[in-house]
């Protein structure tokens, strides 16, 4: 049965292929994907999500590319490098999920305007907020959430990251 699904799947590939090749090309064949090149033979619907569409997608004349190659346009965030302050970070599989998201309510409830990021690294749950674009900026940061918070002062620390940056 899985020999027969596998001879099947390769079967449609090879018709989508074929039907692709003997299908005139349109004027602006250099600008489409691959999704639609073999959307285009009617034999195969590719649907994926929209995260990926947007790393096939070929930028605009009015896109501009940022050092990470990812494609920006009005109003869209990028990633730019920058500091995040964290919070918290353990690794213990019981406990670090539910600790990290209490954590980030308090914050967030301190400090309703400052983004919070929770993220889970394997094995690692992080807390991490802000945006900040300097190191000077994250050190003000930490300083006024160390003051608000002396219990979590210990694990308090800055950090280079990924920062969002509307542009």
């Amino acid at each position: 049965m899985k020999l027969l699904k596998q001879l099947s799947i390769t079967a449609l590939l090879i018709i989508a292929c074929t039907a692709s090749a003997q299908t005139p090309a349109p004027a602006a064949a250099a600008d489409t994907t691959i999704t639609d090149i073999i959307n285009r033979s009617g034999v195969i619907s590719v649907t994926h999500p929209q995260a990926l569409e947007m790393r096939l997608h070929k930028p605009a004349a009015g896109d501009s590319i940022i050092a990470d190659n990812t494609v920006t346009s009005t109003g869209r965030v990028k990633k730019i490098g920058g500091y995040r302050v964290q919070i918290y970070s353990d690794n213990n599989s019981r406990t670090a999920k539910n600790e990290a998201r209490a954590k980030e309510r308090a914050i967030s409830q301190t400090f309703p305007d400052l983004a919070t990021y929770v993220s889970y690294d394997s094995p690692y749950w992080r807390l991490r907020v802000g945006d900040c674009r300097t190191r000077a900026e994250a050190d003000a940061l930490a300083a006024e959430i160390k003051k608000a918070f002396p219990a979590y002062r210990a694990e308090i620390t800055v950090v280079r990251d990924r920062i969002n940056a509307v542009n």
